[in-house]
């Protein structure tokens, strides 16, 4: 498999390969991102994780992430089954945690993948993917973040080389959030 990175600015997408594409959501992707969500939320009750149970996140993020241009999908055979937003705002949890990159920080929220496609290398796509346009923004770093019994999640940031920073609390959950960052100043001016 061949991947070729393209500037998202130009073109929209971000990632293409001979078996998907990472592109920009449109309007028109509204119900496919919900629909992702709706998955990923089954998925995660099924391994214990109630991190989505609940109106978060839902039809206000969803048009808010498409309306911005933050909101990103996975595309096979042009059928969206994955999503995130990448973004250069932070939670205001994210204030007072001790992040170890300076600069301009790019989040990562929402990320899914259909769970079809769980273990078989797309989240980490979609993560690359994001490294790829915070680096286009001129950011210095990703950050993510994600409920303890996320463990698979936890694995793949960690496999990816993102840095645990500290566990913290969130949207008044009662197990803490993990916080998760990725330098990207070595990898500026690569390419």
């Amino acid at each position: 498999m061949t991947e070729k990175a393209l500037d998202s600015k130009q073109t929209g997408y971000c990632l293409s390969t001979d078996r998907y594409r990472i592109r920009r959501a449109l309007p028109s992707d509204y119900d496919s991102i919900l629909a992702l969500w709706e998955d990923a939320r089954h998925t995660m009750l099924a391994s214990d994780n109630p991190q989505w149970q609940g109106a978060y996140p839902g039809e206000a993020e969803a048009q808010e992430d498409i309306a911005r241009g933050e909101a990103f999908l996975l595309d096979i055979a042009s059928t969206p089954l994955g999503v995130m937003a990448v973004n250069d705002q932070m939670p205001t949890e994210y204030g007072s945690l001790p992040w170890q990159t300076e600069g301009k920080a790019y989040t990562i929220h929402r990320l899914g993948v259909h769970s079809s496609l769980l273990r078989k290398g797309y989240a980490a796509a979609m993560l690359s993917s994001a490294e790829t346009i915070a680096r286009e923004q001129g950011g210095t770093c990703i950050r993510i973040d994600t409920y303890s019994p996320n463990t698979a999640a936890q694995s793949l940031f960690r496999r990816l080389g993102y840095r645990q920073v500290c566990s913290f609390h969130m949207k008044q959950k009662p197990l803490p959030y993990i916080a998760f960052e990725k330098s990207l100043l070595k990898q500026l001016g690569s390419g």
